[in-house]
């Protein structure tokens, strides 16, 4: 059964690829019967004498521009132009049933001066180059640009960091790009104690060339080892670089979620029929925290900083669904896409939370970033229980209070006790509004301190 897929990240992505000329042929070149069975899937019928598998694949978009249609995300679909490839594996390549663990090659033929900016593990050769994938689940979560090589590459503690840009306008911007995140990157290695999942990792970058200012859209999708961004804008280095560093401080956190830390649901992933995970708060919840939290603990913001972001959270929470469950949104993200932003506003005000109190009942010797790596290192590269992980989070933190936590707010609906765990370290919410109490006790400053500093 040959058969696309919508994208391994559990933000999945609408798109269509046309396919045409679909055929199969045996060792003698003789065309095998095959029936089309839905939108991308055949049935090809003496199947075992199948030798080679020939089609067409149109790409989805041309251009990326502010001609956006409602629901389609670019960064989940290819475009092929003359001096650019944009190639995200699943909209490209299918696959066998009961082969979708097996290692896969791909070859490809090029023009001499492109270069392929991937993740995947690649041979180079002058004209054409060899990918290796360990199986399709690999394959799929690596994005290919081939271009006019515009690479920078940095490296960090145990992980080495490649900046590869494509620029419409023809110029080059991938060292300013890699010079402007690098203190970033370098502070979430440091926040993380150096324990990152991945020893490489790349910045696939798209820029199509805007007339003006008025003029600025970005797309980007996260992979495990690479994120994908698309962006149009003016040629100013000054914006590009602002919005990659907006985009890069979320996604490389993604190097623990869901790399390095998630269910049976995403690591035996079916795209036939996908099962989701209940666990958006964490693959995305905990992620949006820490690019919140990480700044603030490393010196990069202040305080009052992170206030103002935590105000702007609160207020676009309010606006959706409260009797929604997040784990109940997470089950179901495809059929509740009105509520779906709601993840990376309450999921990460939940874990927020979380921090504060794990911070109260450790003496302020464990926070969330600890519970994250102490899962990590439980479950040793191997899948968790959907059903399982509260209950092993209190286990391996070693704070019951986090099932009972997570029965309140993750699986229930109770409104965040923000209020008082704020007031706990020192903070006063009103009206939407945070500000520091006068005369703070040593409790409430020490609690603070080992929150924030």
């Amino acid at each position: 059964m040959f058969s696309e897929d919508y994208s391994r990240n559990l933000r999945r992505h609408e798109f269509r690829t046309i396919y045409s000329s679909f055929e199969v042929f045996d060792k003698k070149g003789k065309k095998l019967k095959t029936e089309q069975k839905d939108l991308n899937s055949w049935k090809v019928y003496d199947a075992r004498n199948i030798a080679r598998v020939s089609y067409l694949v149109d790409d989805a978009w041309e251009t990326f521009d502010e001609k956006m249609t409602e629901g389609f995300y670019r960064s989940a679909a290819s475009s092929f132009s003359d001096s650019s490839f944009v190639i995200t594996p699943n909209s490209l390549f299918g696959y066998f049933r009961g082969h979708i663990h097996h290692p896969i090659e791909i070859i490809v033929r090029k023009g001499i001066n492109l270069y392929p900016a991937t993740s995947l593990k690649k041979t180079l050769k002058l004209n054409q180059d060899l990918f290796y994938a360990k199986n399709y689940h690999q394959l799929v979560d690596n994005p290919i640009i081939y271009a006019l090589p515009d690479t920078t590459i940095f490296h960090l503690p145990g992980i080495s960091v490649e900046v590869a840009c494509y620029s419409t306008s023809g110029k080059h911007i991938s060292k300013d790009i890699a010079e402007y995140i690098r203190p970033l990157l370098m502070a979430q290695s440091k926040y993380l104690n150096d324990k990152l999942p991945v020893d490489h990792y790349t910045f696939l970058i798209y820029h199509s060339l805007a007339p003006n200012r008025n003029h600025i859209i970005g797309d980007g999708l996260e992979h495990s080892n690479s994120t994908l961004i698309l962006l149009y804008m003016p040629l100013d280095i000054e914006t590009i670089r602002r919005n990659v560093y907006g985009i890069a401080s979320h996604e490389f956190f993604h190097t623990l979620m869901p790399l390095g830390l998630h269910s049976e649901e995403i690591e035996n992933y079916d795209y036939n029929e996908p099962k989701f995970s209940k666990h958006l708060w964490l693959y995305e919840g905990m992620t949006e925290y820490f690019t919140m939290h990480m700044p603030v603990k490393t010196g990069l913001h202040t305080e009052k900083e992170l206030y103002k972001e935590m105000e702007e959270k609160i207020r676009y929470m309010n606006r959706f669904d409260p009797k929604l469950a997040l784990t109940e949104l997470s089950l179901h993200p495809m059929e509740m896409q009105d509520q779906y932003y709601n993840i990376y506003l309450k999921g990460a005000l939940i874990n927020l939370c979380m921090d504060i109190q794990l911070r109260e009942l450790s003496g302020g010797e464990y926070g969330t970033k600890d519970l994250v790596l102490d899962l990590i290192a439980h479950y040793r590269g191997k899948p968790f229980e959907d059903e399982k992980l509260f209950h092993e989070m209190a286990i391996v933190s070693g704070y019951p209070a986090l099932e009972e936590f997570a029965a309140k707010y993750m699986l229930g609906t109770e409104p965040l006790p923000l209020e008082e765990l704020l007031l706990k370290a020192g903070l006063k919410l009103e009206n939407g509004k945070i500000s520091e109490v006068e005369n703070p006790t040593p409790e409430q400053q020490k609690l603070r301190k080992d929150w924030l500093h």
